[in-house]
């Protein structure tokens, strides 16, 4: 049973794992790129569990537990060895070989078969073509065996004085289909509907919190439009182009009214005002905050289109006596900084279009004073930049930037 529930969380990974590199890659929901490396490091785990459990499936050890009651009822006997091939699976450095064997039951006529098993290294030479090894049946009924590493002394003796079936060369085959509700590696059959209903479940438990803009965009909308930033309400005001030529950046969310309005709406949501981080982009926002006052986890919040939305525990929960020193008050924060540190990045970066993100949280910065910091990063074609503030609007730290910019002026100096 626990392999099946293996195969089944695994192809229900696949699916989130899929859903998260469709989102990322069309920008639906690319704030939450934390899922892709969560669940591809989750889907490639399970692979290896899963193999390692094929492995074992297919091999024969431990397949007879009781061997003095095969005995009595005449499973336990002599076979030859035609042939032994590795598989190329090892566990432990002990290698999974295919064994071919001419056996002589004690029930029935001579037969051949090949049994896979986990072989210990020092046992391999002993299991050499022509050797005779004392074996167990596990159904009457059936061909598979399973050799014997330890096997009642009276039937190694056996083995070891055998000229008989020494002797013989050929058999004939005897092959059965798999036993009912198995495959040939002896894991039960799990019907391709379940796999693929594990799979959708997976995809849908992925796309659920951004549900509304993957249908819009479905449905014909782009991205832009599905998640808010056409629609009107956050276009720049008009400029006189001949009194500033400077390049300008679209507020949008960076606003002062909006970024404020944000924060209050995750307040109201969470019902909390202690968080770990906020991150603000054009169109959209989410945090981290306390699950509740007097949690000692937090969840994850995801602010668009005018509404918060809870996206439920955090990936990644901080250790409770850390917690508290990554913890800051949204509610003593001068959000409308957000404003002018964005309005100041093409002249700070050279990044004439920039697309920045604004990240909020305790200062880990040495050169900044206050207790929180504002981090906001950019990037065009060519360069990529970073600027660092404190919660007085304090630039502190630059880097990055186009060739002669401030902030790659800034790095040079400071390094």
């Amino acid at each position: 049973m626990m392999r099946v529930m293996l195969r089944v969380l695994l192809a229900a990974v696949i699916g989130m794992f899929a859903t998260s590199v469709v989102l990322t890659v069309t920008e639906i929901d690319d704030g939450h790129w934390v899922w892709l490396p969560v669940t591809g490091t989750a889907m490639t785990l399970l692979l290896i569990v899963v193999s390692v459990v094929k492995v074992f499936a297919g091999s024969s050890a431990a397949r007879v537990p009781d061997i003095e009651a095969a005995d009595r009822d005449g499973r336990v006997f002599l076979a030859k060895i035609l042939d032994v091939r590795a598989t190329g699976s090892s566990i432990n450095d002990n290698p999974v070989c295919e064994i071919r064997l001419l056996a002589q039951p004690r029930t029935r006529a001579a037969y051949q078969t090949s049994t896979r098993t986990l072989v210990n290294l020092g046992r391999l030479a002993g299991l050499q073509r022509g050797a005779i090894v004392v074996v167990a049946q596990p159904d009457a009924d059936r061909p598979e065996l399973t050799l014997l590493e330890q096997p009642p002394a009276h039937w190694q003796r056996l083995a070891d004085t055998d000229s008989r079936l020494q002797a013989m060369d050929a058999a004939p085959e005897w092959t059965m289909p798999p036993a009912r509700g198995r495959n040939r590696d002896g894991l039960l059959r799990i019907p391709a509907i379940v796999l693929v209903l594990a799979f959708v479940v997976g995809a849908g438990i992925r796309i659920w919190p951004v549900r509304d803009v993957a249908l819009a965009v479905v449905q014909g909308q782009s991205v832009e439009e599905a998640t808010g930033g056409v629609d009107g309400t956050t276009t720049t005001p008009p400029t006189d182009p001949a009194a500033d030529d400077s390049p300008t950046v679209e507020p949008m969310l960076f606003q002062a009214a909006q970024t404020q309005q944000v924060i209050d709406d995750l307040v109201a949501a969470s019902g909390v005002t202690q968080f770990t981080a906020v991150q603000f982009m054009p169109t959209y926002a989410t945090a981290d905050g306390l699950t509740s006052p007097d949690a000692v986890t937090t969840d994850s919040w995801l602010w668009r289109d005018g509404t918060a939305q809870h996206q439920g525990p955090e990936l990644i929960q901080s250790d409770a006596a850390d917690l508290p020193d990554e913890l800051f008050d949204v509610t003593t924060v001068d959000w409308s900084l957000i404003e002018g540190l964005v309005a100041q990045l093409p002249a700070l970066t050279g990044i004439d279009d920039p697309d920045p993100v604004v990240y909020v949280r305790r200062a880990v910065s040495s050169r900044v004073t206050t207790p929180v910091e504002f981090s906001l990063s950019t990037d065009d074609d060519y360069d990529d930049a970073w600027i660092s503030a404190d919660a007085t609007g304090q630039i502190v730290e630059m880097d990055g930037g186009a060739p002669d910019s401030p902030a790659a002026q800034w790095e040079a100096a400071n390094g």
